[in-house]
């Protein structure tokens, strides 16, 4: 991706930066850069089982960077690819090749057992599709992150907005991965950002007018620096074998002028240039120079900038190596992220609810949905999702926290977790101490006086499994980490046959589907089993009072 060896040649002009050098200004973000990177911590989820949760995990690293910008008080505007350019076809069928491979031997190499060399394959066979930038454009939309969807280049079209003022959507930086914006002479480019906001910066001015390493660009304008960059090979062109990126600025500084350049490779015997290359050139520079992007102002297509009669010329009237020309109301569907830029269709309706949700854990959606709660408790989300109404384009933004508290209102109306009709929230889920019934263990009780009786082990044993059973009923943080610290009770089980209950935590995805109503509504045969424990013991009691004339106090209750 991007220009061979073009960083390596220009790192004598390439400093490093902070990204809190743009504090205050708008920052233009590649975004498959990032994606491709986010996918390399996911790829073989992504190549095995694309649906899975764990595949999500390109988000999560998106929007770590995103987030930091927004720290440093950066504002980013997230930029994706469109559609392919047809004049960059051939190079996109060689890459689908290449990942189909890497992908056949990534699959070989897991069945032998060998993970490591298979991640390794995953990650070459990794492929960023609309339908992956769609589940992220949902999340920037909720986080109000601005974003457009280039019609082609995501390069072209961050190029254009760097020559915008602020006021009119500009952006002043590029931070990105692909050499190919140093082409388009982007006035400042972010190269190599880490998760803590270093980079390494190239900005054209300090090129153009600076002498270091032997190297100088100071007889170079634009139009030559770009020529420079593809006579060295790029996505649009290959290039001549034996033409480095050494050897392109050695010639355009000795000749300084692109049409000497091509006729001299063409008489040198030392390179094999094709027949049709100089024209292929020229039309590479159109591409860079002129290239279709997206105007926010007017809602439609334009050219990166105005045509002139020599690219006219070069291009013997087919625009479309430009781009082809879209309608407007297409340009704008796919700007704003409606459109798939590939089918020019509208992305399907479960893609735009499920995508969200299958990044987060899921499982409380589950109880939620069955019960018609309309309050959900997490415990690990740092994100927040969006639900759809009535119409597609009036979204209602719904918070998870990361603190363990409770989502807004409206969460279950994504995807499959639609409510029909809001249901009143279930009182099962959390139970308050006013509502814990009569036969609570903990609480201090009063033996009978005057009938020579004593409450039996086993009634007392059965009270606290059922009790045990309703406090675990809560699924928060707080109510698990009691449950953790409570004391057993100790009985002496000197004087009884009846084998004693053991109190054991219950898991809390088991108790979350336990609730008042479920306790209330307990099977006869669980009570008539209680009732005959509760018979015997009675019976055993009273034989030791006629044998021993006094009632036996032989076990004790240890409490926290």
């Amino acid at each position: 991706m991007g220009i061979p060896n073009l960083l390596r040649f220009l790192k004598p002009f390439i400093e490093p930066v902070h990204i809190n050098k743009y504090a205050g200004k708008r920052v233009g973000i590649d975004a498959y850069s990032w994606l491709h990177k986010g996918a390399y911590s996911c790829s073989m989820e992504l190549c095995m089982d694309p649906k899975s949760t764990a595949a999500r995990r390109y988000i999560s690293y998106f929007m770590h960077h995103i987030n930091l910008l927004r720290h440093y008080k950066v504002v980013p505007v997230v930029v994706f690819d469109g559609c392919s350019m047809p004049c960059k076809a051939a190079t996109d069928n060689k890459r689908q090749r290449k990942r189909e491979l890497s992908l056949n031997i990534a699959k070989e190499k897991l069945k032998q057992g060998n993970t490591a060399a298979a991640v390794d394959q995953f990650r070459k066979a990794v492929r960023i599709t609309p339908s992956m930038a769609y589940q992220l454009i949902q999340i920037l939309r909720s986080e109000n992150v601005e974003f457009v969807v280039a019609p082609y280049e995501a390069d072209a079209q961050l190029a254009y907005l760097t020559t915008l003022d602020a006021d009119q959507g500009g952006i002043a930086a590029v931070v990105t991965e692909d050499s190919d914006l140093i082409a388009y002479c982007c006035p400042a480019i972010i190269f190599k950002m880490d998760r803590f906001g270093n980079g390494e910066e190239f900005t054209m001015e300090r090129t153009l007018k600076t002498e270091k390493d032997g190297l100088s660009f100071r007889d170079f304008d634009q139009q030559l620096f770009t020529g420079m960059c593809v006579l060295a090979g790029c996505d649009f062109l290959p290039s001549i074998s034996g033409i480095g990126t050494k050897r392109a600025y050695s010639m355009i500084s000795k000749y300084k002028d692109i049409n000497c350049v091509v006729s001299n490779l063409k008489l040198d015997k030392r390179y094999s240039m094709p027949d049709d290359y100089a024209d292929s050139l020229w039309k590479t520079l159109a591409v860079f120079n002129h290239a279709r992007v997206f105007d926010v102002k007017s809602k439609s297509l334009k050219h990166l900038k105005p045509l002139d009669k020599q690219y006219l010329t070069y291009l013997d009237g087919d625009l479309d190596i430009l781009g082809p020309a879209l309608s407007p109301s297409i340009a704008r569907g796919i700007a704003e992220g409606h459109l798939n830029p590939i089918t020019m269709k509208a992305f399907d309706h479960y893609s735009r609810i499920i995508s969200p949700i299958d990044f987060l854990d899921t499982s409380a959606f589950d109880i939620a949905n069955k019960r018609g709660s309309q309050e959900i408790s997490t415990q690990k989300s740092c994100i927040t999702i969006f639900s759809s109404q009535e119409n597609n384009e009036n979204m209602i933004v719904d918070e998870i926290s990361s603190d363990g508290k409770k989502c807004k209102k409206g969460v279950l109306a994504l995807g499959k977790f639609v409510l029909q009709k809001q249901s009143t929230r279930v009182e099962g889920d959390e139970v308050e101490l006013k509502n814990i019934p009569e036969n609570n263990p903990f609480k201090k009780r009063k033996l009978p006086i005057g009938k020579g009786q004593e409450m039996g082990q086993n009634e007392l044993l059965i009270d606290l499994q059922d009790e045990e059973s309703i406090l675990l009923c809560s699924s928060s943080q707080e109510s698990n980490h009691t449950i953790k610290n409570t004391k057993q009770l100790s009985f002496s089980q000197e004087d009884y046959d009846e084998p004693s209950l053991l109190v054991n935590e219950v898991p809390i995805t088991v108790c979350s589907s336990f609730t008042r109503h479920s306790v209330k509504s307990m099977p006869n045969k669980i009570v008539s089993k209680r009732q005959t424990i509760l018979k015997r013991s009675m019976d055993k009691t009273n034989k030791k009072l006629t044998r021993n004339g006094c009632v036996d106090k032989d076990f004790s209750i240890c409490l926290p």
